[in-house]
Formats: structure tokens, sequence, C-alpha cells
């Protein structure tokens, strides 16, 4: 059972509400402590009292954006599924999130993107922590003969890159192909691919391959 939110909490809930419905309305521009205050019909001086400046504001609105991925990431590390279960849990969850997010509200989605990359400060410590949990992931896959040969970090690179389209937001409106059955594919050729045997492997040819002139 969720612990019940104190008054200070329910308070400072209601000011990052405010916030995320003043964006909704106006677009991507963080809305100012005064607007944001009158919105919720308090003083600019109260406002103080639960975020010391806009920055802090901003701040927890955007951890208050990501804290639901957070919790998925965590549940699907802490689970017992086998790696290649775990990894595709640990996109498609999300990715369904995000999804629907965008198809609920597409404005305030593609909003949130643009002050994002306005801020990627303040954006990096999600990706982190998602790197981080990847990594754990891959690193059990590793530990269970997945992935032969293969350090983590080098296969951090091929699987952001081929699985981009499942966990990066400002990539949902471009892609109607990235879905459930998709993912499935990827995650099993990653799996399949990069955990084939090097003897397996064809060898590559010592010619180079050249542009077309």
């Amino acid at each position: 059972m969720a612990r019940p939110q104190t008054d200070h909490e329910a308070a400072a809930e209601q000011l990052l509400e405010a916030a995320e419905q003043l964006i909704r309305e106006r677009g991507p521009v963080i809305p100012s402590i005064t607007d944001i205050a009158n919105a919720c019909g308090m003083s600019q001086s109260n406002v103080y009292r639960f975020f010391p400046n806009k920055e802090a504001l901003w701040e927890a609105s955007v951890e208050r954006w990501f804290r639901p991925f957070n919790e998925m990431m965590d549940e699907v590390v802490e689970s017992d599924l086998p790696p290649r279960e775990k990894l595709y849990q640990f996109f498609a969850r999300r990715f369904a999130e995000k999804r629907r997010r965008y198809e609920d509200d597409r404005d305030y989605f593609l909003a949130c993107m643009a002050l994002g990359e306005e801020h990627p400060e303040v954006v990096m410590s999600y990706v982190d922590l998602a790197d981080h949990y990847m990594a754990t992931i891959l690193a059990e896959a590793i530990s269970e003969g997945e992935f032969p040969g293969m350090t983590i970090d080098g296969l951090m690179s091929p699987v952001n890159l081929m699985l981009a389209p499942f966990c990066d937001p400002g990539l949902i409106p471009h892609y109607d192909s990235a879905n459930m059955e998709n993912l499935r594919i990827a995650v099993n050729t990653l799996f399949n691919g990069l955990s084939a045997k090097c003897a397996d492997a064809p060898e590559a040819s010592g010619t180079p391959l050249k542009l077309a002139s």
C-alpha cells in the first residue's frame, strides 16, 4: 500500500500539477513561479516553501514525469525473469507507457520533448540510470553464457542503437512500426545474432568495401 502524502507533499504535488497544466495550455515554455502560484491560488512567496527556485520546480517536474519509468525498470531488473525476457520487458513496459502518453495528448508530449532538448542536463540522470539498469541485465546475460567473448561496454552500443525507437521518447512520433511484435523480433535478433559463436561467423573478406564513385 502506498504511503499517504503529507500536507507538504500534497501541496508540492498540486504545484507540479499546475505547472503541467500550464505547459499543456501554452506549449514548451517553463511556467513562471508567479503563473504557478496564481493557478494554485497561493502567493508567490508560499511557492518558495516547497521549491527554492524555478529550476528546482522544473527538476521536480522532470522527476515526476520519469518516476513511473524508474519504478518499471527497478521492478524488471529485480524480477526472476531470464535475461532475454528481462531485456524485452525492460523496453516493452516503458515503451507502452510512452506510446500511451503520446496518443493521449500529442501536443503535451511533444512540448515535454522540446523542453527536454532545451535542458538536457536535467534529463541525463534518467538516461544514466537506464543505462545502469540495462548494463545489469546484460551482465546477467553474459554470466549465463549469452554473448560469448563480448563485454558489457561492447554490448551497450549495439543494443542502444537497435532499440532506440523503443526507448527514446523523441523517436516515438517518427516510428509507426515500433510496436511490441517488432520489439520482440529486435530483442531475439540481438540475442541470437550476438550470441552466435565466433567460429560460426563467416570470415571477413580481405578486400574492404568501397563507395561507388
